[in-house]
């Protein structure tokens, strides 16, 4: 028999050293689909070729910066215990999300990209273990 958990992940939680959590989750096929078509635009071009004859061609212009954006507010669900340097809370914001990944400071965004790297792994087993029941 074969069996397929249907559920959409909730995400999971990783303590931080320093004190914080951070829920995370892995994006899903659907996930990286409505990421594409967001980043994505096609502006067509017509050329004339050699022979005199014009040829359409689609120019694909990728948002990366979209594609990022959205990418980390898909990942990172919520934190707790995240705290700016006047000990105010960071809210879990697709702004902060963004703000934590891109500072000079890569304590945040190493930690995000080490954790996202272990749950793809426990991911895999868990559905290796799955395939052999």
């Amino acid at each position: 028999m074969t069996t397929f958990d249907i559920e959409e992940s909730h995400g999971v939680w990783f303590d931080m050293d320093s004190g914080g959590r951070v829920k995370l989750k892995t994006a899903t096929p659907s996930d990286w689909l409505k990421i594409k078509k967001a980043i994505t635009e096609k502006d067509p071009i017509i050329k004339k070729l050699e022979d005199g004859k014009y040829q359409l061609f689609e120019h694909v212009i990728i948002d990366e910066d979209l594609q990022m954006s959205m990418l980390n507010d898909i990942c990172i669900i919520d934190w707790e215990n995240l705290f700016d340097k006047n000990r105010n809370p960071i809210p879990c914001t697709p702004e902060n999300k963004m703000l934590l990944m891109m500072m000079r400071d890569d304590s945040f965004r190493d930690f995000v990209n080490e954790k996202m790297t272990t749950l793809a792994e426990m991911e895999l087993e868990q559905r290796r273990v799955s395939e052999k029941n």
